[in-house]
């Protein structure tokens, strides 16, 4: 294991797993979606005046995704672990997820934009494809499996933090596939409001254990 970072590094790590997350599922509030089954005309008169609402929402969802992936990194890094096939593997979940994240923004924005401007063309098919993107998240390998792994091996958090890590990846997974059967997003944006939570966590016990 490679020296214990700096608790400057530690605490702007931390900082990113925070802000990250918090404006992670700030963004499922923000942005919710329209309600399914609406008419072309009923999908336009939903989204134009909430056209600065769904443009936030995007925006929230990329920039969380960012600093949660930087936090995620954070940890391979203190671990020493980065060239490990698991820290590997973290890295290469976490660019997946980050570029799936920035490509259903882009449909949200794509899709704002042309909704409030009366395309109705542009704006269902952006509705669609930010459904299709949902589905790409689970197929993407989970980051926190990998990270579980690593935090295993290196000790950077406790096991509560591992076990807990690789369960919510683990179920993430397993809702990915049973989620093109049947509507489950409403169970899965709970459990990304778990995952969330154990960023949260994960980042104070971070700071809390390079500072003892």
């Amino acid at each position: 294991m490679s020296d214990l970072p700096s608790k400057q590094f530690a605490l702007l790590a931390a900082l990113f797993g925070i802000v990250g997350s918090i404006t992670l599922i700030g963004s499922f509030m923000i942005n919710p979606g329209p309600p399914p089954g609406l008419s072309p005309e009923a999908l336009v008169a939903w989204a134009a005046p909430r056209e600065g609402v769904i443009l936030l929402g995007g925006w929230t969802q990329g920039i969380g995704s960012l600093l949660t992936v930087l936090f995620a990194l954070a940890l391979v890094h203190a671990g020493g672990d980065a060239s490990g096939f698991a820290g590997t593997v973290t890295k290469l979940a976490s660019a997946t997820i980050l570029a799936v994240s920035l490509i259903e923004v882009t449909f949200y924005l794509a899709g704002a934009q042309a909704l409030a401007t009366g395309d109705k063309a542009l704006g269902i098919t952006s509705t669609q494809l930010i459904k299709a993107v949902q589905h790409v998240f689970l197929i993407a390998p989970a980051v926190l499996i990998p990270l579980g792994i690593v935090l295993a091996r290196t000790g950077v958090l406790g096991p509560g933090f591992v076990y807990s890590a690789i369960a919510i990846g683990v179920t993430l997974q397993v809702l990915g596939i049973a989620g093109l059967f049947r509507p489950l997003q409403n169970i899965v944006d709970l459990v990304l409001i778990v995952q969330g939570l154990w960023f949260v966590s994960a980042s104070v016990a971070f700071v809390v254990r390079q500072r003892s």
